[in-house]
C-alpha cells in the first residue's frame, strides 16, 4: 500500500480546519496534530510537516516535499491562499471538493455492489453446477453421448473431461480467474474499457458528466482561490483522462489568445447547455468559480438520477440472466434423462 493510500488527507485537512478556525496559528496547529498521532506513516508525513515549517518553510512548500500525498490540485490552492492569509479557506473549498467527489465516487461504485455480487453468486452456482454435478450425470450417460440433442451432449462431454482431469480443470479454472483479474487491474486495459464505453451512447455520456463534475469543481475551486484561469486550466490538465488532455491544451491556447474561459469550454467539448448559460452568467457577475459549482451540482444531481434508473434495471435483467444461464444447463442435464424415459414408455 502506497504512503497516499495510508495518509488521511480529507481527515488532516479537516482537522486542520477545525483547529485554525478555534485560533491557533498554522504551525501550532500542525504540532498538535502531530502529538496527537500515535505511529506510522501519518506521524512521519506530520512530522516532517512540522520540522519544515519550524525551519521556515511555507506551507505549499512543505506540502510539495510530498507530492503522492498532497495533491498538486492541494498545494496551488494552499500556495494561492497564502498570498491573502487565507488558508483556512482554501482548507475549507478543498475539503468541501473532496467530500463531494468522494460522496460522487462512493455512490457509483455503492451502485455496482449489488449487481457485482449478483455476478459473483451466479458464477459460483454455474462454476458448482459445471465442476460437481455435469460430471456425476456425464458417466452415467457416458455410452450415449450420439443419441442425445447437439447442446445436451456438448454439457456431458465437458463434465467427463472435468470428471476426468478434476485438477487440470481447477488450473484453468484458477488461472483464467487470476488473468481476469490482472487484466482488470492494467491501467491500460482499463483505459481502452473506459474508452470504448466512452463510445457507447448512454453510458459514454454519464461517464463525460462524472468527468467534468470533477473538472467543474477542480477548476472552480481554484479560480474562487484567486488562480488566473490560464494557470489552474494547467493545474488541472494533469487531472483529467488521457484522450481529453489535447482538448484542454487547446483551450489553454483559446484562453491565453483572450477568449472568455467559457468560450475556449465550449469550443473544446467540455460544456453542456446548463453549464453554458451558468458560466455565460458567471463572466457577466465576475463569478465563473461560482458557476462552475453550481454546473457540477447540477450535473451531479442528474448522474445520480440516471445511475439510480440504470441500477433499477439493470438488477432484474442481471437475475434474468443468470437464472436463464443456470436453469439452461440444469435443463440441458437433465434432457436426456427425459429422452431415456420416453424411450422406455
Amino acid at each position: 500500500m502506497t504512503s497516499a493510500a495510508r495518509f488521511p488527507l480529507l481527515v488532516f485537512c479537516q482537522q486542520l480546519l477545525s483547529l485554525l478556525e478555534a485560533g491557533l496559528q498554522l504551525v501550532e496547529a500542525v504540532d498538535t496534530l502531530t502529538e496527537k498521532e500515535p505511529s506510522g506513516t501519518a506521524r512521519d508525513v506530520l512530522l516532517q510537516l512540522q520540522g519544515s515549517l519550524q525551519s521556515g518553510l511555507a506551507f505549499s512548500q512543505a506540502l510539495a516535499q510530498w507530492p503522492d500525498i498532497f495533491p498538486p490540485l492541494f498545494q496551488a490552492a494552499i500556495e494561492a491562499s497564502e498570498q491573502t492569509g487565507g488558508v483556512a479557506q482554501a482548507l475549507k473549498r478543498f475539503v468541501v471538493y473532496e467530500t463531494q467527489y468522494q460522496t460522487l465516487r462512493s455512490r457509483l461504485i455503492g451502485a455496482l455492489i449489488y449487481p457485482a455480487l449478483l455476478l459473483s453468486l451466479g458464477g459460483l452456482v454455474v462454476a458448482f453446477l459445471l465442476g460437481y454435478v455435469v460430471p456425476r450425470f456425464s458417466v452415467v450417460f457416458a455410452e450415449r453421448l450420439q443419441e442425445m440433442p447437439y447442446m445436451s451432449g456438448l454439457v456431458i462431454r465437458l463434465g467427463l473431461s472435468i470428471a476426468e482431469n478434476p485438477m487440470t480443470a481447477l488450473f484453468l479454472a484458477l488461472s483464467t480467474l487470476a488473468a481476469l483479474l490482472l487484466l482488470a487491474l492494467h491501467p491500460a486495459l482499463r483505459s481502452w474499457i473506459v474508452g470504448v464505453a466512452w463510445r457507447l451512447p448512454w453510458l459514454g455520456e454519464r461517464i463525460h458528466m462524472f468527468e467534468l463534475v470533477r473538472l467543474y469543481r477542480s477548476l472552480g475551486m481554484l479560480l474562487r482561490g484567486g488562480i488566473a484561469a490560464v494557470q489552474s486550466l494547467r493545474m488541472i490538465e494533469s487531472m483529467t483522462p488521457a484522450r481529453s488532455r489535447a482538448r484542454i491544451a487547446n483551450a489553454i491556447v483559446l484562453v491565453t489568445e483572450g477568449l472568455p474561459i467559457s468560450q475556449a469550454l465550449q469550443q473544446e467539448g467540455f460544456t453542456t447547455v446548463v453549464s453554458e448559460r451558468l458560466l455565460a452568467v458567471g463572466e457577466r457577475s465576475g463569478q465563473v468559480g461560482d458557476m462552475l459549482e453550481r454546473s457540477a451540482d447540477f450535473m451531479d444531481a442528474e448522474l445520480e438520477r440516471s445511475v439510480d434508473r440504470a441500477t433499477r434495471l439493470m438488477e432484474p435483467l442481471m437475475m434474468v440472466v443468470i437464472g436463464v444461464l443456470i436453469g439452461g444447463i440444469v435443463m440441458l442435464m437433465y434432457l436426456p434423462i427425459f429422452e431415456l424415459a420416453d424411450s422406455v414408455g
